[in-house]
């Protein structure tokens, strides 16, 4: 029974993570072909010249980045890349915080929340699914 129940949460977990990674590539993505809407959504202007390459450039591969790192999670079964990943959105939360204190930008709590609360459940991916030896 205990194993049924175990083999259940980890397919559960497998979902989330597998939805939370198509999400971040599927964000990182739009940033490249409708970069606007996605800025506004994020609270930000379009950018022009150099700042406009930078923002797309930036945050498509923030996001892809992170979207990645958790599919290569799920595929090869290695743990290092939901760390990969919970360590991206847990240090992207420190930084909007230290912007807050630091630099007098708006506390984006629910950004933050959000954060926190994604690599709170890679953090569970590591506990919930079995490592797999080798490359």
């Amino acid at each position: 029974m205990n194993s049924t129940k175990k083999n259940l949460s980890q397919k559960v977990i497998m979902v989330v993570v597998a939805l939370l990674a198509i999400n971040f590539i599927y964000t990182g993505l739009r940033y490249i072909f409708e970069p606007a809407v996605v800025a506004a959504e994020f609270g930000m202007p379009l950018l022009d010249g150099l700042g406009r390459s930078s923002q797309i450039g930036d945050l498509a591969s923030f996001f892809m980045s992170g979207g990645i790192f958790v599919l290569l999670g799920l595929k090869t079964g290695k743990h290092i890349w939901f760390y990969a990943g919970s360590i991206l959105l847990g240090l992207t939360a420190l930084s909007r915080i230290l912007a807050w204190l630091l630099q007098d930008a708006m506390l984006a709590t629910p950004l933050i929340v959000a954060e926190i609360v994604i690599a709170g459940i890679l953090l569970l991916a590591i506990k919930l699914l079995p490592e797999h030896p080798g490359n």
